[in-house]
């Protein structure tokens, strides 16, 4: 990856700095699309702060040629900073602990967060640190004020931390999900260039958090805001995805994927996650699979249950990607589409290929309604239902209700 080349052979257009303000952040937030925007971080973090900077991101990064651009961006500032790297994929409470012994021990001035969904979550958590009480804040989800200001810089193209007021930890070997405005960022700085680093299975299983997002955003809460969202968001996926896993440095394919990252944040904020984050939950503690891979392979199949009730998604989305719209057998095959396109990213098909069996549906299906039971799905579901589905993701047959 080549990233100022990139920057520097993008179309004016992509290089258009988009800036808009975050409901729920300070008057001065905002968030910052445009290839290149990366480079504004050293200028952004000298008007928040003159003390010693908290940089939280991923070894892979610091193993590539970002780490010097980044170290150069902020020392054109004269800014100082300790970098922390060891953030692992799923981070643990005991993650956030270390994190709390270095708030308390240095005195910093605002906290950024570079890299992928975990990083940023981690990120989010350590702005609320520095007192002494960090850990316990985790532990009984008390994130009511941040105490440093935080940017947050995503270097995937799907799970839309960067602008979420989210974080997820696992506890206990389950996950646990904190809502709050103050875990919003002061400042979001998306530069799709950042993405291209990816390679071709983590681009694809971003994407389809993305889609995820989006869809179930709509389904959870079916405005026409949320819809002309998740339509848009699915269709820069159906689009641009499989250009950008053969070929990570197309720049036009990384600029609208991340477009369609943050629209299907925007999104799922409204309505909020559905059986297909939460069957992607159980996978990813039980087998530790990529978040996105958990989502993509549930998504066509939680649609498929919900398929009396999300017609109107399902015709706007034959409409817009496909050209159909309007049957039965056109909405199914929206839904089979969404499948294909999980399939030919050369994801695992099946919850047999993941290495379970038969006899796990009925300890997942308890696990799904007893832990992750989503009472916004615009169709409820029973426990012989939630068996029923898992037994059809064991053997990759779609099962319509």
């Amino acid at each position: 990856m080549n990233y100022m080349g990139m920057v520097a052979n993008s179309p004016v257009a992509l290089k258009k700095p988009l800036v808009w303000q975050m409901p729920g952040t300070s008057r001065d937030g905002k968030t910052v699309f445009y290839n290149g925007s990366m480079c504004s971080l050293g200028q952004e973090l000298k008007k928040l702060t003159d003390k010693k900077i908290l940089l939280i991101t991923g070894k892979h990064l610091l193993l590539s040629e970002m780490k010097e651009i980044l170290y150069q961006v902020l020392d054109r500032e004269n800014l100082s900073y300790d970098v922390i790297s060891d953030i692992p994929p799923e981070p643990h409470l005991d993650t956030v602990e270390k994190i709390a012994v270095l708030m308390d021990t240095s005195e910093y001035g605002a906290v950024v967060g570079i890299g992928g969904g975990s990083v940023m979550d981690i990120a989010k958590i350590a702005a609320h640190g520095g007192d002494g009480k960090l850990l316990d804040r985790a532990a009984n989800d008390r994130f009511t004020q941040k105490r440093f200001p935080l940017v947050l810089l995503p270097t995937t193209s799907g799970t839309g931390s960067e602008i979420s007021p989210y974080a997820v930890l696992t506890v206990n070997d389950k996950k646990k999900f904190y809502t709050s405005s103050e875990l919003l960022p002061t400042i979001a700085i998306i530069d799709p260039v950042l993405a291209a680093a990816m390679p071709g299975n983590v681009t694809a299983a971003t994407a389809f958090d993305a889609m995820t997002h989006a869809l179930e955003g709509n389904m959870a809460c079916p405005v026409p805001y949320t819809e002309c969202l998740a339509v848009e968001s699915a269709a820069l996926v159906f689009q641009f995805l499989p250009i950008a896993v053969k070929d990570g440095s197309d720049i036009e394919a990384r600029y609208y994927l991340s477009m369609a990252s943050v629209m299907g944040m925007l999104s799922y904020v409204m309505g909020g996650g559905l059986y297909a984050h939460s069957i992607s939950y159980i996978l990813t503690t039980e087998k530790q699979q990529p978040h996105g891979v958990g989502c993509g392979l549930a998504l066509p199949f939680t649609m498929a249950f919900n398929e009396v009730y999300i017609g109107a998604l399902l015709d706007r989305l034959g409409s817009r990607c496909f050209g159909r719209d309007g049957t039965k057998e056109l909405r199914r095959r929206v839904i089979e589409n969404i499948r294909e396109l999980y399939i030919q990213s050369g994801f695992p098909e099946t919850l047999e290929t993941l290495g379970y069996t038969m006899s796990d549906s009925g300890s997942f299906a308890a696990n799904l309604l007893g832990n992750y039971e989503r009472i916004k799905n615009p169709r409820k579901m029973h426990e012989d239902e939630a068996k029923l589905l898992f037994e059809s993701m064991f053997v990759g047959q779609m099962q319509y209700f």
